[in-house]
């Protein structure tokens, strides 16, 4: 790979943007190990509803857009993990986001990606918005709303709406994103995989996100816990004009 340095030393805005893309693929591409399978040898020990609620629960993850930046566009890409073990692996999905700033106070955000797995073809795309308030100038609450759909698979399709508040809060440069959320799902499996044909529920759980910016990147950790399924997110995120 070739890099483009300036007379300075500094790395020209092509180059660190093609390092970031690189990133960002690579998380996508190299970081799924879920089963979306109901019959699979390899989800033995779990049924569609467990299947269902993990993805369901992948699906609810919301850029994590900093309200006091003055950039209007990010890019954040991501993996994220079940912290127990099913047939004895932790499950890991992708995760890839964007969002632009349309006022100081609304965010438009979205998901759009695919990849492959062994046995399937997710594709996964959503939208939603996120606004921002607070006492004063200090925009440091955020209310959110995502619709995300999951296609592509051979056993069942899914729909994700999640409704999320959240402080940010920062202490040392280290930010943090903390707060509670609800994530409703209804899917429909296809005929013959799965009885009932269709399920609906409910995810509440308590989040939180703790972000550090290096060089011209963000980077980023943060969970999202519910008694019996709890996930554990890592990414990067690029913020651009």
């Amino acid at each position: 790979m070739i890099l483009l340095v300036l007379p300075n030393g500094v790395l020209s805005s092509f180059t660190v943007n093609f390092i970031f893309i690189i990133l960002a693929l690579s998380g996508t591409i190299f970081s799924q190990s879920a089963d979306f399978g109901f019959d699979s040898i390899d989800c033995q020990e779990c049924d569609a509803k467990s299947v269902i609620r993990s993805s369901s629960l992948w699906l609810s993850e919301s850029p994590a857009m900093d309200p006091a930046s003055n950039n209007r566009i990010i890019i954040q890409s991501g993996t994220l993990s079940l912290i127990k073990k099913v047939s004895g692996e932790y499950w890991t999905y992708p995760n890839f986001d964007f969002g632009i700033k349309v006022t100081r106070n609304l965010a438009i955000t979205g998901k759009l990606f695919g990849f492959s797995t062994a046995k399937e073809s997710p594709q996964i795309l959503g939208a939603g918005i996120q606004y921002y308030y607070g006492g004063g100038d200090t925009l440091n609450w955020v209310s959110s709303i995502q619709r995300v759909d999951l296609k592509g698979l051979s056993y069942f399709r899914l729909t994700s709406l999640t409704f999320d508040i959240r402080k940010w809060i920062e202490w040392n440069s280290i930010q943090f994103r903390i707060g509670v959320g609800s994530n409703i799902f209804k899917e429909r499996s296809y005929k013959g995989y799965s009885e009932p044909s269709s399920m609906k529920g409910q995810i509440n759980y308590v989040g939180a996100d703790a972000l550090k910016s290096y060089s011209f990147l963000k980077y980023g950790i943060g969970t999202r816990i519910h008694p019996g399924r709890t996930l554990v997110t890592f990414f990067i995120q690029k913020e651009l004009f």
